[in-house]
């Protein structure tokens, strides 16, 4: 996500492919997929979600579901579904929150409200991913480094205890400001990372938050086809 303000090994594919469907398509050894934000989402149709599964080089998408004070995508229930009924092979969403935005304290009761909105809409994924980055750059939104840790660590926990999978969105950068350079907690948890060079391969990955290796890459911010807009992501076989 360039931002949030405004989502091998069977571990490492745990979340990506929590969900099955149809055939694939791989690139490089690897499949190539899609992410969009809130904003995004809610301006695509279904004819392009079928525009880019079948003329773009993409097999999964992730789809913002929870963008900070703007709270729940009302979008997500019908951009996922779109998703699906284009053929992707897997299906995610992702959530960006912050402690110091409206409506998001406690974490429990926001993702308790979201998680209510993806049941009534009978809404299909995989997985959910946590982003985590500042506000445009901005650390105001977030407070002291065992704040942050203990915000996110009550959203996490508040998915798993129903059921939901959790990854991480984040790059070493992120991370670093959020929680600090030494806290690994989440490490047990699928890494989504962002490094927007344009190239499909994790030889770029330097190690941060515990993580030796990652389960997706985001390495394009700027994608474009069938009218639409998009980050690009790809992970390996």
């Amino acid at each position: 996500m360039r931002s949030s303000s405004s989502f091998m090994l069977l571990f490492v594919l745990v979340g990506i492919l929590f969900s099955s469907s149809s055939s694939s398509v791989w690139a490089q050894n690897g499949a190539n997929g899609l992410d969009v934000s809130d904003t995004l989402c809610q301006g695509m149709t279904a004819e392009q979600w079928t525009c880019l599964r079948q003329q773009g080089d993409h097999s999964f998408a992730i789809v913002q579901a929870f963008r900070g004070g703007y709270q729940i995508n009302q979008d997500t229930a019908r951009c996922v579904a779109d998703a699906w009924a284009a053929n992707f092979s897997h299906v995610d969403i992702y959530v960006w929150m912050c402690p110091n935005c409206d409506g998001n304290v406690p974490a429990s009761s926001a993702m308790d409200n979201l998680i209510t909105y993806l049941q009534n809409n009978d809404v299909s994924f995989g997985m959910v991913w946590m982003d985590i980055e500042l506000c445009d750059n901005d650390p105001s939104c977030w407070n002291s480094l065992q704040d942050n840790i203990d915000f996110i660590q009550e959203a996490v926990q508040t998915f798993q205890k129903n059921n939901i999978a959790v990854g991480i969105y984040s790059t070493a950068w992120e991370w670093e400001r959020v929680f600090g350079s030494d806290f690994t907690g989440f490490s047990n948890l699928p890494l989504w990372y962002a490094n927007p060079d344009g190239n499909e391969t994790f030889s770029d990955f330097g190690a941060f938050g515990g993580w030796n290796w990652p389960a997706i890459k985001q390495y394009n911010w700027y994608g474009s086809d069938c009218g639409a807009s998009y980050d690009a992501d790809w992970y390996p076989l």
